[in-house]
């Protein structure tokens, strides 16, 4: 008989624990413990461990199960074999009343749902250790055990009788590391201590990213670490090795930073090929978690700060991320930092010079910093009780990208190539494209002049560059008038017009020559005409300038641009003849000092009727925007000038319709022009991704491993380096990690050069990458919370179609929004651009955004009916607005029949009670807590305002508290998207933390060496030698199990879907990229990975596939057995 592998955790009593339910819940739903605010005595971990009892693992069987009825809900979804769930699950399935499920199955109906099953997906019989029968145990304490011994260290150090030693009056010169204690101070190899405050600083402009100076502090020793460039320059010059970098030991040991992730990339141990015992807490993590501001709030904190009235109540608890910022939030006093410009802008002989105030400036540093972990630790603490959530910021503070060398150095050469001459392609179209007009002007200047582009140009002919403008007299203006008409009314040549700009160079008498404006202005300047690179013509001319759009014809929707400095870009549309007749006579009535040009050709009578308040406010901002463009009067009476919109969200000027913001809308065609300038504007598109991420790129701190960072050093490689991408593990108030390049980084495209720059990342030789996305993560969680009302998976229409709508029928939930907002009209909106719709909703994004939105998506719609489209999707998935009622309320609109359901009521049916009764709206009705109904996704959005209006808002799961900058007794009814938002993003963080958790008790349970790589988006990638790659790839599999189901139970639904228990599929690759067959064929690498690279095609392997190679995870105790 199997013995039990988890012993019983010992609980904390939980004192004043009160479960929180909403008071008011829609119609039909069912009260839920999703809402919970623990007491203010609660201990900040619930789970105490009894000394060493961590779960332990047995070997794990897989086989394929075949079963001729696979076991499906009430609603048609297939689940989990039953012998398979009963392991994973303490309770059995819940079942609904007949008259829940007769209710759902006709709400899935109204919807088009269809609950027939479908196809059976393969199901397995997997023998599970024992110690997944709780998994909520499970988790806490495989969590405890990733955490010790560091959890004892932090606290010691973030103890409030804690106290570092005082900085020392003089910091030792010597190179390496020095301690200073009581005793005096003397050389060490490194710090001694489990715990330390650290820091680094390095000269940005000078040095290669190399550390220069370093200080960490422990309640027992001040260290302090100087590089031995100082003293040798030349060191600083070399390529980035591990040897120049900081030694801390691989130890156990916490090391404690602002930002540490910065400083965590010049600590040398860190790029060991075995990960050592070090792990780094992040103070600005913490302080986002407890303190962050959304970013709507931290400019409004700016202004308050500057104006020194930081009085409403959110920013008395929350601050920007600085730690200065963070240190005058929780310690309440200023930091001097004006001493970092050095580094940010000096060189090392500035610091050689400054070296004792550089110091104290850098130990001062970690002195605040430990000031600041003393008060933001308890604060985590209480906040998020659960140690999963710490664990997985430990691991998600561990990301180590190995590198090729050479491959890295050459994909940069590349690329910055194929840049070059795509941009020199560019500029010599646009250059000829100049000088045609140019020509074109001089052969025939009316026609040039009414040309809707040309005219826009600036046709001034002023003096040549060279000339300074002098004070003439009056007699010598009227001659320099008669000249310039001369020059003005001469027959030109185009090689007469470069002469006027490119004149001999200024060695030579000078010559008052007469040229364009727009045209001399884009001609090198006369400092560079003795260059002998110097060209003649408008080589200075890029898509980033103003008359690129005019030269190239650009056109919007089919329209002329147009160019105003008040306005920004626009376009114009030409009026019907109604029109201009209908405006004519609104101008002539309500704008009688506006002078109009007579226009006989829409002389008549007018038969219109009156204008709407809309139009009037239309042709005033129209006479404003011409008049300032100083053109004749009739234009706003025949054109209608329309700003571009860079997007739904963005209501400002646009400077540029080439620039990156306008690349989705380029290769729409929404901006187009003809012929070879839609060249220009596609090659154009195709510079648009290395233009913007290259210096990031070339900025990454490479590292060179010597023999000593390989766990066996008789094998080191000459060419391998590893880049330790510095994310902050919270970066925002979700707790989603961010970093500028590689969490953000898009994929691979053929027109996009360097896009393909993920691919060129390899593992080390005789390992790869083994990693799987995450499939509709956070789509799952929302749909599951809104499940949860009523105890079953699918209950809901959203939740139906994330689990059971299938693409090709077209009854999944993007293709269903897709024909909403295309009303009868095939291909108006896509299924990705839908996508983007629903996840914006669920989100919290109102009416407005999702108008916007279909604006920026679609062409050819009016005003009148993209509103009306809009209208009815939110009716359709959000669903109509109602008002819980009280006592009262239901008493009243009971006897009037104006309830439906006894329980809620429309605006306007509450319009009408009140007028009956008397009453105001707020004594019949809770005005400020509607609920949804009606719509697919009433039940999830219900459930997600009722968490983000709650006392405390929560995670579900892993009961992760929300920053105090949006409680509502701090922000009232403010806030409210970020909080729904908050709610869905923050769980797939517990999802993400979670998973990470179970791969790294798989990894130590089952004897699989390797480590965690990095996760982008939904993302997750481990380095692995290549012998361990199924074994690997099996326990992410059984991770992805055991996450999703705590995620249900947590819910109260003790079952989950067969269709999300694994991933579609495991990536096994010797690449970076995001598919395993992908060749990542781009313009700087036309020929592909395989060819250019030698890095092949990968696998991808879903279970049934996996099975094929591995059928047995096998227990390290079995392994050593065997050995």
């Amino acid at each position: 008989m199997k013995r039990r592998c988890l012993l019983k955790a010992v609980t904390t009593p939980l004192e004043n624990k009160k479960i929180q339910r909403s008071k008011v819940l829609a119609p039909g739903l069912r009260k839920t413990n999703l809402i919970t605010t623990r007491g203010a005595s609660e201990p900040p971990f619930k789970v105490t461990l009894q000394q060493n009892v961590y779960p332990r693992g047995s070997d794990i069987r897989i086989s394929k199960l075949h079963e001729d009825t696979p076991r499906r809900n009430a609603f048609g979804i297939q689940m989990l074999p039953e012998g398979l769930r009963s392991q994973l699950f303490k309770h059995p399935p819940s079942v609904s009343s007949q008259d829940i499920l007769l209710e759902r199955s006709q709400e899935l109906k109204r919807f088009g749902l269809n609950q027939k099953p479908s196809a059976p997906s393969p199901t397995y019989n997997i023998t599970l250790p024992e110690c997944f029968n709780d998994l909520e145990e499970f988790f806490e304490n495989a969590a405890d055990e990733q955490l010790q011994p560091y959890l004892k260290f932090i606290e010691h150090l973030a103890a409030p009788s804690a106290t570092l030693p005082p900085l020392p009056e003089t910091w030792s010169r010597e190179p390496g590391w020095t301690e200073y204690t009581i005793s005096g101070a003397r050389p060490v190899n490194t710090p001694s201590c489990s715990e330390l405050v650290f820091d680094v600083e390095v000269c940005i402009k000078d040095g290669n990213n190399l550390p220069s100076l370093a200080v960490a502090a422990s309640p027992h020793a001040i260290y302090s670490w100087v590089s031995p460039g100082l003293d040798e320059p030349w060191l600083f010059s070399r390529s980035p090795s591990t040897e120049l970098l900081v030694p801390l030991g691989r130890g156990e040991k916490v090391i404690v930073g602002h930002h540490v992730m910065y400083d965590r990339a010049r600590v040398k141990e860190e790029y060991a090929e075995v990960r050592s015992g070090l792990r780094f807490l992040d103070t600005q993590s913490l302080h986002v978690c407890v303190s962050g501001l959304v970013d709507s709030q931290k400019g409004k904190w700016y202004s308050a700060h500057t104006a020194g009235n930081l009085d409403k109540p959110w920013m008395k608890v929350g601050s920007p991320n600085s730690l200065a910022a963070t240190h005058k939030l929780y310690c309440g006093s200023d930091l001097d930092k004006s001493a970092r410009d050095i580094f940010v802008t000096g060189s090392h002989t500035d610091v050689q010079e400054d070296f004792q105030n550089l110091m104290t400036y850098c130990g001062g540093d970690v002195l605040a910093t430990h000031r600041v972990i003393q008060k933001v630790w308890p604060l985590y603490k209480s906040r998020f009780p659960s140690k999963v959530s710490l664990s997985g910021m430990f691991e998600m503070a561990s990301c180590y990208v190995p590198l090729n060398t050479s491959s890295w150095h050459r994909f940069i050469d590349q690329s910055d190539d194929m840049f070059y001459n795509k941009q020199g392609e560019i500029k010599q179209v646009l250059k000829n494209l100049a000088e045609d007009t140019l020509l074109r002007y001089n052969l025939n200047r009316d026609s040039t002049l009414q040309d809707t582009w040309k005219k826009q140009l600036k046709w001034d002919f002023k003096q040549a560059i060279g000339i300074k403008n002098k004070k003439l007299s009056k007699k010598a203006q009227e001659e320099e008038k008669v000249r310039t008409k001369i020059e003005r009314t001469k027959v030109w040549t185009l090689n007469d017009a470069i002469k006027t700009v490119c004149h001999d160079p200024p060695d030579k008498p000078k010559h008052l020559t007469t040229a364009p404006e727009w045209y001399r202005d884009h001609c090198p300047k006369a400092a560079s005409y003795s260059d002998i690179s110097w060209r003649k013509g408008p080589y200075e001319i890029s898509l980033s300038n103003q008359i690129s759009p005019l030269l190239l014809e650009l056109s919007c929707y089919g329209n002329p641009v147009y160019h105003t400095h008040h306005y920004g870009w626009g376009y114009l549309t030409l009026k019907t003849k109604e029109q201009v007749l209908s405006d004519l006579h609104i101008l002539r009535k309500h704008f009688p000092d506006v002078d109009i040009l007579d226009l006989p050709e829409y002389s008549g009578n007018l038969t219109h009727d009156l204008p709407t308040e809309g139009r009037l406010e239309h042709l005033r901002d129209q006479i404003t925007f011409f008049s300032k463009r100083d053109e004749k009067q009739c234009t706003y009476v025949q054109q209608d000038f329309h700003k571009i919109s860079i997007s739904s969200t963005h209501t400002g000027n646009v400077g540029n319709p080439l620039g990156k913001l306008f690349t989705g809308a380029i290769e729409d065609g929404l901006i187009s022009s003809e012929g070879s300038s839609q060249h220009v504007l596609t090659t154009g598109t195709g510079l648009t991704f290395w233009r913007n991420t290259r210096d990031r790129i070339k900025s990454q701190f490479t590292v060179q491993l010597n023999p000593e960072d390989f766990q066996d050093p008789s094998r080191s490689l000459d060419d391998v380096s590893v880049i330790l991408p510095q994310a902050i593990p919270a970066g925002t108030l979700t707790r989603r990690s961010t970093e500028p390049l590689w969490l953000t980084a898009s994929n691979v495209r053929k027109d996009r050069v360097g896009s393909e720059f993920k691919g060129i990342v390899q593992p080390f030789p005789g390992h790869c990458f083994v990693g799987a996305d995450v499939d509709s993560q956070e789509l799952w969680i929302a749909s599951l919370i809104g499940d949860s009302i009523y105890g079953e998976h699918g209950a809901t229409p959203l939740g139906w179609m994330a689990l059971q709508g299938q693409k090709s029928e077209g009854t999944d939930m993007h293709s269903k929004t897709a024909e909403q907002l295309s009303r009868g009209r095939p291909g108006l909106v896509s299924r990705d651009v839908a996508k983007a719709f629903n996840y914006a909703r669920i989100y919290g994004a109102g009416k407005g955004l999702a108008c916007g939105m279909l604006r920026d998506n679609s062409e050819g719609l009016s005003h009148d009916e993209i509103t009306e489209i809009i209208d009815g999707m939110f009716r359709s998935t959000k669903g109509e607005v109602r008002y819980p009622l009280n006592k009262m309320g239901k008493t009243q609109a009971t006897l009037h029949q104006l309830t439906d359901d006894g329980q809620t009521i429309t605006e306007e049916n509450l319009k009408v009670l009140s007028s009956i009764t008397g009453y105001t709206p707020y004594k019949l009705a809770y005005r400020k807590r509607p609920v949804y109904a009606g719509g697919s996704e009433s039940a999830m959005f219900n459930q997600l305002e009722s968490i983000a209006r709650s006392a405390a808002p929560e995670t579900p799961c892993l009961k992760a508290r929300i920053t105090r900058t949006l409680e509502p007794d701090i922000i009232k009814d403010d806030q409210l998207r970020s909080r729904i938002n908050w709610v869905v993003q923050s769980s797939a963080v517990d999802f993400l933390h979670l998973l990470l958790v179970a791969m790294k008790w798989f990894m130590k349970e089952y004897a699989i060496p390797g480590r965690f790589t990095i996760s982008i988006h939904d993302e997750v990638r481990f380095h692995v030698p290549v012998e361990y790659r199924y074994e690997t790839a099996l326990a992410l599999q059984l991770s992805n199990l055991l996450t999703r189901s705590l995620f249900a139970s947590k819910l109260h639904i003790y079952d989950l879907p067969n269709s999300v228990a694994f991933f579609s599929g495991v990536d096994i690759d010797r690449s970076l990229r995001k598919s395993v067959g992908d060749d990542c064929i781009s313009p700087s690498n036309p020929l592909g990975l395989s060819i250019s690279y030698g890095i092949e095609k990968g696998e991808e392997l879903g279970m049934e596939k996996l099975l094929q190679n591995i059928d047995t995870l096998r227990h390290k105790s079995s392994l050593s057995q065997r050995e």
